[in-house]
């Protein structure tokens, strides 16, 4: 856990914290992503995306669809730190 989490075009939207896991079938069903404000600890906000909007994981990063993390999330994410960053 830890990795960073962008969208296919390049957002930054944060970094994997868990793994949500159906119990009946053993698949993942979402992963949960920490974004960070400009002050971390304040404005942070948990983001909970759907596997199938999983493009890719790896053990370096995980890319989403661009789809995959609200509009407004994104806008607040890229407003307050950049497109490239969240640290």
């Amino acid at each position: 856990m830890g990795i960073p989490v962008r969208t296919r075009s390049g957002t930054v939207v944060g970094r994997l914290t868990d793994l949500l896991v159906e119990t009946d079938t053993g698949r993942v069903a979402f992963l949960l992503v920490r974004s960070r404000g400009f002050i971390p600890g304040l404005m942070d906000q948990d983001l909970r995306v759907a596997w199938t909007q999983v493009v890719s994981l790896s053990e370096q990063e995980a890319i989403v669809a661009d789809n995959a993390v609200p509009s407004g999330a994104t806008r607040f994410i890229a407003g307050l730190v950049g497109k490239k960053h969240i640290a």
